[in-house]
């Protein structure tokens, strides 16, 4: 068989130079060709890897040899492709400067065919000894990596078969663990890991489970739950697995023999002191046998065991929030609720490739320490590029796709998209290109940049929809782009790989149903509302239904689910977010008692009520809606004025009337704190509550016996305003029932929320009435800390409470504990 001919850029703007060049190499070498540095700087970003040499002019038209050189410096390309330089320009400046751009040879017109055929050969034969000896290196550092990771994944596979278990789990937990890892030192500097530490760490999670090698089968495959007796033996294992790393005859030392130990003997700790087998607490777990515990609780609930069948990732996710599985470090919950999306994707693709994928990163990692072997970096950095390029475009429709690369800057089109938008297939520097920016706008390009800097590597998908010009026509066109990113620490944005999606027609039914040129009136609000109900939107298309909805309502804002950010319109109908927990039009600082937005956003529902401003009445609506994934509340507020009611009232006797009718209907009279109708009606069923305490007065029976009815009021008055003091406005306060108040808390922190009700406690304890001065108040609280909904939380702070009232005058605390388990969680 022939050897394949090494291939030589040819770039000179002389076809005749060309072809003289073409001539004296075609035999010995393929040969491809420039007539500009554009089509040098497109074709090297593509293809560099291709191209053995290049030979290249000075000056070209366009860009010229120079700044072709400065290119392939900036971005190492000229490590790569050696240039020979082939100039009729043999001043020595032009020489020297050529040389000090990294040129291996310079050539100088006319020359003789055997100088030039010499010269090429030697150069190619040069690198390509380079090349050679860093694939030989590349190729034993990576035999290396893969023997070692072998050699653990069969250990650790024999235990998982012997455990009846599929031989994922391992490659599971070993993914699980990188991915936690990686993301808790971006989180937090509380635990110092290194790149090294990670790799080490993930590599011994593989151990975590051999100490079941000597556990007896018919346990571990026990398809019912366990006996006591029996669940003593197995809970044996993490002994058993750091005693025999610990009677290793050789390597006991080794940092990977270690870690291994630590994951061996307390990945079934925990955080709360909770576990087994030495009932350690917090941090004097290794972080390392912390995070392995995480991983292998997700992986046991959301994978088919002998006794149980597999959990989804949203009921696992919530068992383990819950604490429902054990007590884990808040740290690490809060890593696992960020990267939930990319564990999905990760245990879902084959995992057996997503261990050879680490094991290359590890590859690359070595290669890094070695400058001399930069090269092999960057063809395993090309070749993971072009892996996400393959698998996002694989599965794109078949729309205009794009590739585009940070550096340099250049965006690419395939020959057919480049026609039909009318543009080149390469254009370097787009935002700068008019070209480019006659197809669309530089304001929509910062938008998408923008959005584009938000993406990380763990979110990095990128929506957005906007107006392309083709053929002199303006369309509605949805971009779609995967960004791309390095595989070292912390990831390096590299460019992205999109699609252009036309959706012209979607919005051409948009305008329809809210075309503001017809009659909209709230019969036209109702059509619109089925609509949009249950519908993903985009941004633009929630900026069309508001202009629509403005047309009836006073105020439209589209509320984010914190209750902190709003979108609304400014005089000029655009669209502008702005802060801000409730509308200037309420004249109020803090989040409305009655927050129709946060019940909406609670309950994903619509709903609607009355709202006043001193003697004036407003009809307020909102529904619930997602845009671009993300949960808002569409608010809506009309004035109702004498021309919008029916009926024989005139505006003030209907408001007067309402006003006494919602007192009557949700106010206790004697301690002006929400009845019990008001809980019954606004708050059961919320699930964003986070605490709920209830109250019980300490022997105010005997009070109201010995002092009377008037005394019984005044307490009750004074003990509810003593809450009213320690409290906040968001907070709500329900006089439930005789001398009991139930509170319900949002957004408040465990441990303010304790405080709070010792506050209360202690305003209590000050309460002094001056007609019966020898009587003393106090008052018995049980609180329960969620977070949860108001129904379940209330029931257990009203267990507390009564636990409490048996202890007289003291505060009992809760939160949500370790419900049941089963033998694989423990």
């Amino acid at each position: 068989m022939s050897k394949k001919k090494d291939k030589i850029l040819i770039a000179d703007d002389s076809e005749m130079n060309r072809a003289l060049l073409e001539e004296m190499l075609q035999n010995d070498f393929e040969i491809e060709e420039a007539e500009n540095g554009k089509e040098v700087i497109a074709l090297l970003r593509e293809r560099a890897s291709e191209f053995s040499l290049l030979l290249l002019d000075i000056v070209m038209p366009e860009m010229d040899g120079f700044e072709v050189l400065a290119f392939m410096n900036k971005y190492q390309w000229i490590e790569d492709v050696p240039v020979i330089m082939i100039s009729s320009e043999s001043s020595p400046s032009y020489i020297e400067r050529a040389y000090d751009f990294g040129v291996t040879d310079y050539i100088c017109r006319p020359f003789d065919a055997a100088v030039v055929k010499r010269r090429v050969f030697n150069t190619i034969m040069l690198y390509g000894k380079q090349k050679r000896l860093a694939a030989i290196v590349t190729e034993q550092i990576y035999e290396k990596e893969k023997s070692n990771s072998m050699m653990v994944f069969i250990l650790s596979h024999i235990v998982e078969f012997r455990n009846g278990e599929s031989g994922l789990h391992v490659l599971h937990i070993n993914t699980m663990t990188e991915l936690l890892l990686k993301q808790l030192i971006q989180k937090t500097d509380r635990y110092p890991l290194t790149k090294a530490d990670i790799s080490m760490i993930s590599m011994a999670s593989s151990l975590h489970d051999i100490g079941k090698i000597s556990i007896p089968e018919q346990i571990l495959n026990k398809p019912g739950r366990l006996t006591p007796e029996e669940f003593e033996i197995i809970k044996n294992h993490s002994l058993i697995g750091a005693q025999m790393l610990e009677d290793l005859p050789l390597h006991r030392g080794e940092a990977l023999v270690q870690t291994a130990h630590d994951i061996c003997r307390w990945h079934h700790e925990r955080y709360d002191g909770g576990g087994y087998p030495d009932k350690l607490k917090g941090d004097e777990i290794p972080i390392s046998a912390q995070i392995v515990a995480l991983a292998d609780v997700y992986d046991a609930l959301t994978s088919k065991r002998c006794y149980k069948k597999a959990y989804t990732h949203e009921v696992a996710m919530q068992m383990i929030m819950e604490g429902q599985c054990g007590i884990f470090n808040p740290i690490l919950l809060e890593c696992l609720r960020d990267i939930e999306e990319v564990v999905q994707k990760e245990l879902n693709v084959d995992s057996l490739s997503t261990h050879y994928k680490k094991s290359m990163d590890n590859v690359t990692a070595e290669l890094m320490q070695h400058e001399d072997l930069a090269t092999s970096e960057r063809i395993l950095r090309s070749l993971e590029q072009e892996r996400i390029k393959v698998r996002f475009l694989s599965s794109a429709s078949p729309d205009i796709v794009f590739t585009y690369t940070d550096s340099p800057s250049m965006i690419s089109f395939p020959g057919k998209d480049a026609a039909k938008l009318g543009l080149n297939e390469n254009i370097i520097n787009p935002l700068e290109d008019p070209s480019f920016l006659s197809k669309i706008s530089r304001e929509q390009l910062q938008q998408l940049k923008q959005l584009i800097g938000k993406a990380t590597h763990w979110e990095p998908r990128v929506q957005m929809d906007c107006q392309v010009k083709i053929d002199n026509v303006s369309r509605w066109h949805r971009f779609t782009c995967q960004t791309m990113w390095s595989s070292e620490e912390p990831p390096v944005y590299m460019g992205l790989v999109g699609r252009l999606e036309d959706v012209s027609e979607e919005y051409g039914k948009i305008s329809h149903a809210v075309n503001p040129g017809e009659s909209t009136d709230f019969m036209k609000v109702e059509q619109l509302m089925n609509f949009f109900q249950g519908k993903e939107i985009t941004v633009e298309q929630a900026g069309i239904l508001m202009k629509c909805l403005s047309i009836v309502f006073d105020t439209v804002r589209l509320i984010d689910s914190s209750l902190e950010t709003c979108f609304c319109l400014n005089e000029e109908r655009e669209l502008i977010s702005e802060r801000g927990i409730c509308h200037p039009l309420w004249e109020m600082i803090d989040k409305c008692e009655n927050s129709i937005s946060a019940k909406v956003l609670s309950c994903k529902s619509r709903l609607a009520k009355i709202e006043f401003i001193d003697e004036r009445l407003y009809h307020v609506a909102a529904t619930y809606i997602e845009v671009e994934g993300k949960p808002y509340s569409m608010e809506m507020a009309a004035e109702i004025t004498d021309d919008t009611i029916l009926g024989a009232y005139g505006s003030r006797e209907l408001t007067d009337s309402i006003m006494r009718y919602n007192k009557k209907l949700y106010m206790d009279p004697l301690t002006d704190t929400n009845n019990r109708r008001y809980y019954e009606e606004q708050l059961v069923g919320l699930s964003d509550v986070d605490a709920v305490a209830i109250l019980d007065i300490d022997n105010f029976k005997m009070i109201n016996d010995s002092y009377g009815h008037h005394t019984g009021d005044l307490a009750l008055k004074l003990v509810a305003n003593a809450v009213l003091s320690c409290v906040r406005s968001s907070d709500e306060i329900i006089r439930y029932g005789g001398d009991e108040f139930v509170i319900v808390f949002r957004s408040i922190p465990e441990n303010i929320f304790g405080e709070r009700l010792e506050n209360i406690r202690g305003k209590i304890r000050e309460i002094f009435v001056a007609d019966c001065p020898n009587v003393r108040f106090s008052a018995s609280i049980g609180g329960y800390y969620g977070p949860g909904g108001t129904t379940e939380l209330l029931k257990e702070a009203d267990s507390l409470m009564y636990k409490a009232k048996r202890q007289k005058n003291s505060l009992c605390l809760g939160r949500i504990m370790e419900g049941e388990k089963n033998h694989d969680n423990n």
